[in-house]
């Protein structure tokens, strides 16, 4: 079962106190600011200040880079911008495009595909870019580990100008420019912008540092690379995205939507609002899915489209191919489900690595989060083919995938990645052995798999909710990576009353109360038959808070992102469950995690007349243990006379992330519990 475990930090009230002297700030916001680490007049100046584009000319080479793309545009040589098919990549092109043709240049871009040719520079690609004559190649978003792609280019008789952000290997390209703030010996104040940040630089040092134009012009389609490729919205970032979305705004108006016809088209299709949050969950997710489903190229030209009809047909197709990624990625996050559930093995491994004949290679890594989420526990999604086998893993925080990755490299023909991810290719005839290679090592390496953390901004009380209290956080936005939308926990919340809400009465309104306040909540996704605690419970709730405006009225929104048991020692259940998994695994347990695994027989009868009493309905681990509060139970020992009612044929049950249901089976004749294997060998 996946048990969060819920963090909130400390505050230094006095910190707080006196950064709202200092700033003239309110006091709540100055405590949300020193909450999260923003307590000197830099980190200040980066989250709330009017900020500014640092000159580019502070970057290494980019004076070579300026100078070269001049020439070309002088010499009228051809010109390819070599791109990526993620949404980074492909808004960096649309960019750099656009402005070199406004320019007047003979230029052209170059997307890889994901399927055959993967990121970055390949060979087919130069020597197919040589063929067409190309003298000058702009990379956008790769570029920095290219050695080999380069060096051919080069000998082909181009050259390269590398524009990147990637963080780049002791060698580096024989290119003639490298344009990435993260090489040796480069000055610029600001590390951290996407590859569509770079561009955007670029840009302005070939405008001789007219940031404002080039902003104007621009902001946009930099706002979705950045928002899209997880930088921290602080900063150079922060400015870029703000300015962007203040052009998104403006695409109500005809003249402004005629600028870019097939932005304002996807957002209208996708009903998305012209925040960070609605284009990371909207317009991201259909840029990408063009690489993932299909031609990657696409997703540029609906950038870089000036005729209306053509830019809205070409939206739609694309907002297709997101929904048909969604309906894969549901279909194949299913079928991994029911493989991980109908073998432990699977389940109660450290890391899940879950396989699958012809699987898309776009969503694996989308799949692997998902399941990642749903057991708290890493995971490699894999794709097998006739001869090959491609996945796509995710982790936890605390525990490196990569270092697992590489200590199974001997198996795999290909890999890469990061602590949190990671992709790796190999012989379809290896997919069990780097299973259990990969188990072997997470076990010495890690004996205790981390669990998620679920991080909590502050802890509020209902009498602090309040639409001034939204207000109040308003110079936060845009939020996103380095600063989330605030979560605040309520703590010791009781349940009053659970309906259903929605056209299919798919979400549950919570009707809560405490010390006399009362406050309604939504929880989106779940129906009151599938909330894991009844009206009457006492719990704590993690919310975002956001304000509804209906009819001129404004509202506040209290919107659940997780519940859990009030009082729940979670660090006891987190413990009672890895020992579980560690006695299913048959490894040794100490004979206190024994004993706390062991029911008595009385335990295990409240567990069936639990049940029993559900007719079948999902229960949350917490809710299971609420149910069972006056009999001394732990979560591993819950599921463990789950296992022993199923091995003596009194039920079936299922594990879903951190809920189970379970059928009961009639029985003709007495049953004896007590000779169960799994009971015995409990009891050796």
């Amino acid at each position: 079962m996946n048990i969060k475990r819920w963090a909130a930090p400390p505050l230094d009230r006095n910190k707080a106190g006196e950064l709202a002297a200092r700033h003239g700030l309110s006091p709540f916001l100055a405590a949300m600011l020193e909450l999260r680490g923003f307590s000197s007049a830099a980190d200040l100046d980066a989250l709330l200040g009017q900020g500014e584009i640092a000159d580019p000319f502070l970057m290494k080479d980019m004076d070579r880079a300026v100078e070269r793309i001049r020439r070309a545009l002088d010499d009228f040589e051809k010109i390819a911008i070599y791109g990526d098919y993620d949404a980074d990549g492909v808004t960096a092109t649309a960019i750099l495009y656009t402005y070199l043709q406004t320019l007047g240049a003979d230029v052209r871009f170059y997307i890889p595909q994901r399927e055959g040719e993967g990121y970055g520079m390949n060979r087919g690609a130069v020597q197919t870019l040589s063929r067409e004559g190309v003298d000058l190649i702009i990379t956008v978003d790769n570029g920095i580990s290219a050695m080999e792609e380069i060096e051919l280019a080069n000998s082909l008789g181009m050259e390269v100008v590398v524009t990147d952000h990637h963080q780049p290997h002791e060698t580096l390209p024989q290119a003639y420019a490298i344009v990435d703030a993260h090489q040796p010996g480069d000055e610029s104040p600001f590390k951290d912008c996407s590859g569509a940040g770079v561009v955007l630089k670029l840009i302005i040092a070939l405008e001789d540092g007219d940031a404002s134009m080039v902003l104007e012009e621009f902001a946009d389609l930099a706002a979705i690379g950045t928002v899209g490729d997880v930088v921290p919205l602080l900063g150079e970032n922060r400015v870029i995205v703000q300015a962007g979305l203040e052009m998104m705004e403006r695409f109500g108006e005809p003249e402004a939507a005629a600028q870019r016809p097939g932005l304002a088209a996807l957002l209208e299709l996708c009903g998305a609002k012209p925040t960070a949050t609605g284009l990371a969950y909207s317009i991201v997710p259909c840029v990408n899915a063009t690489g993932r489903m299909g031609a990657p190229e696409r997703a540029v030209r609906l950038l870089v489209y000036e005729d209306p009809d053509s830019a809205r047909s070409l939206a739609e197709e694309i907002r297709e191919d997101n929904a048909r990624r969604k309906q894969v990625e549901a279909e194949i996050t299913a079928q991994a489900v029911e493989k991980i559930e109908s073998d432990p093995a699977l389940r109660l491994a450290r890391i899940i690595v879950v396989d699958g004949p012809g699987w898309h290679h776009g969503v694996v890594g989308i799949v692997a989060a998902r399941v990642t989420e749903r057991y708290g526990k890493p995971c490699f999604v894999i794709s097998v083919d006739e001869k090959e086998a491609r996945g796509s893993g995710r982790s936890v925080e605390g525990f490196s995938l990569f270092s697992a990755v590489t200590a199974c490299q001997d198996l795999l023909a290909q890999y890469g990645g990061h602590p949190m991810a990671a992709g790796v290719t190999m012989n379809r005839e290896h997919v069990e052995e780097f299973r259990r290679r990969i188990n072997d090592y997470a076990r010495k390496a890690c004996p205790d798999m981390p669990s998620p953390v679920l991080n909590l901004d502050c802890l509020l009380e209902p009498g602090d909710l309040s639409p001034a209290l939204v207000r109040e956080l308003k110079p936060l936005e845009p939020f996103g990576s380095g600063n989330p939308q605030p979560l605040f926990g309520l703590y010791g919340v009781e349940l009053k009353a659970l309906r259903a809400v929605g056209a299919t009465g798919s979400h549950t309104r919570l009707s809560c109360a405490k010390d006399g306040f009362r406050f309604e909540a939504v929880r989106f996704g779940a129906s009151p038959a599938d909330f894991p605690f009844p009206a009457g419970a006492k719990v704590d709730l993690a919310v975002n808070l956001d304000m509804d405006h209906f009819r001129g009225v404004e509202k506040l929104s209290v919107i659940v992102r997780d519940v859990k048991l009030s009082g729940l020692d979670q660090d006891a259940c987190i413990r009672s469950v890895r020992a579980y998994e560690r006695f299913r695994r048959r490894e040794p347990l100490t004979p206190k995690e024994g004993r706390a695994l062991t029911p008595s027989r009385d335990q295990l009868a409240a567990v069936y007349r639990l049940l029993q009493s559900q007719g079948g309905a999902w229960l949350s681990g917490e809710a299971l243990l609420w149910n069972l509060r006056e009999r001394r139970f732990n979560l591993g020992m819950i599921l463990v006379c789950c296992d022993i009612l199923e091995e003596r044929g009194l039920i079936q049950y299922q594990v879903k992330g951190n809920a189970l249901s379970a059928r009961l089976i009639p029985v003709s004749q007495k049953v004896d519990i007590f000779a169960s294997p799994l009971f015995a060998r409990l009891n050796t």
